[in-house]
């Protein structure tokens, strides 16, 4: 079973990936920035997953189902990062009618829109 990346894994992976030999020096000098903010959306993200892990595992969904609710939560953290009000709303329904077609149950889907959206 593949292991889970943790936060500090994804930032040293993105760290090594914008290395300034290989971008050019420009971005090198502004990695820290980049560095940031890459920090700032990614750690919303797996602090979520992380949380939708325990609602998960507490509701009995099978392991092998995780990976379509994580996807879920995933876009979910994603679009309420860009939007907010009724246009967030829709997008969470619209995201919902997706992975309920792709065999997702709904009453999990709803625990989990709750713990992004409130």
């Amino acid at each position: 079973m593949p292991l889970v990346k943790t936060l500090s894994d994804r930032v040293e992976k993105f760290k090594a990936k914008t290395a300034a030999d290989r971008v050019g020096t420009r971005y090198g000098a502004v990695k820290d920035i980049a560095v940031n903010r890459y920090l700032d959306s990614t750690a919303d993200i797996v602090a979520v997953r992380e949380r939708a892990r325990n609602i998960l595992e507490s509701n009995g969904v099978a392991p092998g189902l995780f990976g379509v609710y994580f996807a879920f939560v995933t876009k979910a953290v994603k679009a309420a990062q860009k939007h907010s009000g009724d246009t967030l709303d829709k997008v969470i329904e619209g995201l919902k009618a997706r992975f309920v077609a792709k065999g997702a149950d709904p009453a999990i889907l709803d625990l989990l829109e709750h713990l992004v959206i409130g």
